[in-house]
């Protein structure tokens, strides 16, 4: 999963994967400037509190989620015939 964050004309994301061998979990903090944090946990409730807590702390540095602009079109949206 990724999660995008912007503050004025600033681009952030945090991603959750599986680490290459599959058996632990990444969080990986990709900043604006492109430089990546990545931290490794065995326990997936110790990560899901990890980005509970990442997340307050983005929003209280003034991040937000992205408004979406434009059209925002998915799987269940039929088109005009």
């Amino acid at each position: 999963m990724i999660w995008f964050f912007e503050r004025q004309d600033s681009r952030l994301r945090y991603e959750i994967r599986r680490q290459p061998d599959g058996h632990d979990y990444e969080l990986v903090i990709t900043s604006p400037d492109g430089s990546q944090e990545v931290e490794r946990y065995s326990d997936p409730m110790t990560l899901l509190r990890r980005t509970e807590e990442l997340e307050r702390s983005l929003r209280a540095q003034g991040w937000q989620v992205p408004i979406p602009r434009g059209r925002v079109l998915g799987p269940w949206a039929r088109r005009a015939s």
